[in-house]
Order: structure tokens, then sequence, then C-alpha cells
């Protein structure tokens, strides 16, 4: 079975995306750019990453590389459950961290874990706890503590890879390509009106058939993936642009200050005002 395309986007004020609590059951077949950091505190599941089949019994720690397919890895068998997925930018590793050479060790580490690597013996230590705690932290010291959390897995000697033989990372779905060029049109036209029909157009699909295949493979409607992607830039403006409100409205595709404000605050739990005050405490 192909995978599908997953599209991940950076928590607000943020490189990179957390989710943390009760873990997705659901075995999706899927792939994405980001590479992937997984911890389940307990309980036990059978996951596929790449060609490999791994059971865990008593909790999960685990490092997935770029464009490596992988199934969901959590599970419901204890209620005492807790699922943390630190999902990080390829660019964030290939090429920011790759400047600094105090970054070379969990560069190389990154690069492995297009094989899957999982820390069993972690497990007993304390980096499940620092895992755990990063919902907890601002945006700056979760970061910080991010890299640490890497640091501190590039060290680790005692670790499996499950796909020993082969490279994985290069497979590619119809929907991998059609997600890819979807987002990256996305990217650049976010700002304009950008029609169904010529995102039908571009995925060689029927509108009809293109609405249901974005649902399908983002779980998400395409105007709601739109909203959360231009409230994502507007808030990016708003902070690092010392952009006025209106401004940000503009550059991040919206042309009513009612539906922005709607929408905005949604979005990020902020209106647009109290994100800009928010931020100039900041400062």
């Amino acid at each position: 079975m192909k995978p599908i395309y997953e599209q991940i986007s950076p928590n607000i004020d943020s490189s990179f995306k957390l989710q943390a609590g009760d873990p997705c059951c659901e075995p999706l077949w899927h792939i994405h750019p980001e590479y992937e950091l997984v911890y389940v505190r307990n309980g036990e599941a059978e996951i596929q990453v790449g060609a490999s089949i791994y059971k865990y019994t008593d909790g999960l720690l685990l490092l997935v590389g770029s464009n490596v397919p992988h199934s969901n890895m959590g599970n419901n068998l204890h209620t005492n459950n807790h699922e943390v997925v630190v999902q990080i930018k390829p660019e964030t590793i290939d090429y920011t961290l790759s400047q600094l050479p105090e970054f070379a060790s969990i560069i190389k580490m990154m690069k492995r874990s297009v094989h899957g690597m999982v820390f069993t013996q972690l497990l007993d230590k304390d980096i499940p706890d620092l895992i755990e705690g990063l919902e907890k932290e601002d945006t700056l010291n979760r970061l910080l503590q991010l890299f640490s959390i890497l640091g501190r897995l590039a060290s680790e000697k005692n670790y499996k890879l499950l796909n020993t033989s082969t490279t994985v990372g290069e497979t590619k779905s119809n929907d991998y390509l059609r997600m890819s060029a979807v987002y990256n049109f996305i990217n650049e036209q976010y700002h304009r009106n950008i029609s169904i029909t010529e995102l039908a157009k571009l995925t060689q699909l029927t509108e009809t058939s293109f609405c249901r295949f974005f649902k399908k493979v983002s779980g998400q409607s395409f105007t709601k993936f739109l909203n959360e992607y231009r409230v994502n830039r507007a808030c990016n403006y708003l902070a690092n642009h010392k952009s006025t409100i209106s401004e940000a409205m503009e550059i991040s595709g919206f042309n009513d200050p009612a539906h922005f404000t709607r929408t905005f605050k949604s979005v990020s739990g902020y209106t647009p005002r109290a994100y800009q005050k928010k931020m100039q405490k900041w400062e």
C-alpha cells in the first residue's frame, strides 16, 4: 500500500510541531518530509517504519527520518497513557543546524534516522520526563530543550536500527507528489485569492475529487487548512516584521477585518490585537 502524504505545519511561534496527549490508534500508513521524534509513555503496539515491523511492549522512544513511510505509533491499552510527537522541518536540520559545528553529532544522528532508531534503554532515564516537559515550556526554552534532548540521543550508543539493510526515504506516492505541489503553490500564492479550480487543475483532478482528496490526506478541508496557514503567516509578520494588524491581514491573504479577527482567534487563541501586545511584551 502506498503511503499517503501528511501535511504538517509548525505550532504558532515555533519552528517545529509539538503534539502531546492521548495516542492516535489508527494504523495510518503515511509519509512526510519532517523528522519525527515519538515518545509513548507505556503500553504495547505493533508499528511499521519503512520495511520493518516492530513491536514495543513497555513504551516507545523512536526517531524517524525525513520521508520515511511509517504507521502511527500509539496505543490505547493503558489508561495512564501519554504520547508526545515532535516533528521538525528538514531545513532546520539539513541547513540551519548544519552551519554550526556544535551540532555535528545531531546532524549525523538525523541522517542515521532514515533507518528508524529505537532508544529502548532510555525509557528508564530522565529523557522521557524532558520530552513530556516540552509542552510546559515557552517557545524559546522549548526549542533549547529540544536541542538538548537531541544532543543526549546523539551521544547514546544503545539503540536499535529498524531498517539496517536499505536506505528508506525516497518513497513518493501520487498523494505525496500532489500534496507537495499543493503546498508549494500555497507557499507562493497564499497572499492572493486561491480557487479550488486552479488547485484541481494543478493536481489533475476534478474540483469535487480534489476536495475529497485533500480531506482524505490532510484530515481537514482545504479552506480550514488555508485559513490556518494564513494565520500562521500573519503571526509571523506581527512578531517579526513590526507590521500593523491591517498590513499583516493583507499580506497573509485576508481581505475582511471581521473574518480575519474571527479566524485568527479561532486558530491562535488570541485576537490579532492581543497577540500583537503579547509579542511586544517579549521585545
